[in-house]
C-alpha cells in the first residue's frame, strides 16, 4: 500500500508490536496466532506459525473428505475474519476481542456444516462431529 502512495501505518493492527506483513498476520502476530491456536486445536491439527510452513501443512492433509475439508474451511474462515478484523480496526476503529472473533468462525463454520445436511448427510454428520468433539490428538 505504501506503494501505491497511500498514507498507512506500518504497525501491525492486531498487536501493535512489529511491522504488518502477510507473514506477520498469518500468524507470527500474536493476536492472529491465538485465534488460529483455538481454531487448529478445533480442526485436530497443530498450528504452524509461519505462512510457509502453514502452506505446507494445508497442502499436506490427509485425503478423508471430512477431516480436509473441515481444515481448509477452518483455515479460510479465520484468514477471513482475521483480515475482517484488521480492516475493522483500520477504518471503524473497532475492536473485537479473539473469542468474539472465535465464536463468528464458529457459527459460520457450523453454518457451512449445515448447508451439506441436504446434499451429503454423511459428510455433514462426520464434519459435525469433528468440529464438535474435544480433539484428543493432532496432526
Amino acid at each position: 500500500m505504501l506503494q501505491w502512495g497511500l498514507q498507512v501505518t506500518l504497525t501491525c493492527l492486531l498487536c501493535n508490536l512489529q511491522v504488518e506483513s502477510r507473514n506477520h498476520l498469518y500468524f507470527d502476530c500474536g493476536f492472529s496466532y491465538d485465534l488460529w491456536t483455538l481454531i487448529a486445536s478445533r480442526s485436530r491439527i497443530i498450528p504452524r506459525r509461519s505462512w510457509d510452513e502453514t502452506i505446507l501443512q494445508m497442502q499436506s492433509l490427509p485425503s478423508e473428505k471430512a477431516f480436509r475439508l473441515l481444515v481448509l474451511l477452518s483455515w479460510q474462515a479465520t484468514l477471513y475474519w482475521l483480515w475482517n478484523e484488521r480492516n475493522n480496526r483500520l477504518h471503524s476503529n473497532t475492536f473485537r476481542s479473539i473469542d468474539s472473533i472465535f465464536s463468528l468462525i464458529d457459527r459460520q463454520i457450523r453454518n457451512k456444516i449445515q448447508s451439506f445436511r441436504y446434499s451429503s448427510p454423511i459428510l455433514c454428520s462426520k464434519m459435525m462431529q469433528r468440529w464438535f468433539d474435544l480433539p484428543s490428538t493432532r496432526l
